[in-house]
């Protein structure tokens, strides 16, 4: 029973290490709060289902995934482009701001989604700490994880709404510019990544 505790407990704090540290995944979760709550945990949930996605895949597929992951910088830095585009066009686009009910909701889940399947960060932690904790930890740990990740997608969209129901809309316009700009340096900085990967060149 302590066994399973301490596993359970290990699985949430690293959970919470792969939700919570900044990153294009809670930019894009604080972009899509600003209209509600729901539409931030959509994002959420949707990059909690890739890292169940992730998590099948490194399980099974590992050996084979490892040789291409570098091109996965390049993916997602583009896909992270696109986002931070549709983010920006959006902040000036007072019908996009108003998209509400079941279809916006699944439209910022495959976001989430797409985002967290192509996100670097994400498919290298699953190449690493991810495989680590299902080959060492067990199961406890893995529902440990998924619970970490839950409680910050619950919890985070919250906050940022909070924020812009006290502070207005200086403050939506400030998290929506910061967001895309975030976003945007995480493209870049992942597409450096991977041209350097690719040319065999040693980073500073």
């Amino acid at each position: 029973m302590i066994d399973a505790a301490y596993d359970y407990a290990l699985g949430l704090v690293l959970g919470l290490s792969l939700a919570v540290p900044p990153g294009p995944m809670n930019a894009l979760i604080a972009s899509e709060a600003l209209k509600s709550p729901m539409h931030g945990t959509a994002v959420g949930a949707g990059a909690m289902s890739a890292d169940a996605t992730l998590m099948v895949i490194t399980y099974f597929l590992y050996q084979l995934i490892k040789p291409y992951s570098r091109y996965m910088y390049f993916i997602g830095g583009g896909v992270m482009v696109y986002l931070a585009l549709l983010m920006l066009k959006s902040r000036t686009n007072t019908r996009a701001n108003r998209i509400s009910g079941l279809g916006g909701l699944l439209k910022n889940y495959a976001k989430g989604y797409a985002l967290g399947l192509t996100n670097p960060y994400q498919v290298g932690w699953w190449l690493s700490a991810g495989l680590t904790l299902m080959s060492i930890m067990g199961l406890m740990s893995v529902a440990g994880l998924f619970t970490g990740i839950l409680s910050w997608i619950l919890t985070y969209p919250l906050a940022v709404h909070a924020g812009k129901r006290y502070l207005g809309g200086k403050y939506e316009y400030a998290v929506n510019l910061a967001s895309a700009i975030a976003i945007i340096g995480f493209a870049a900085y992942f597409i450096y990544i991977g041209l350097n990967l690719l040319t065999n060149t040693v980073l500073p």
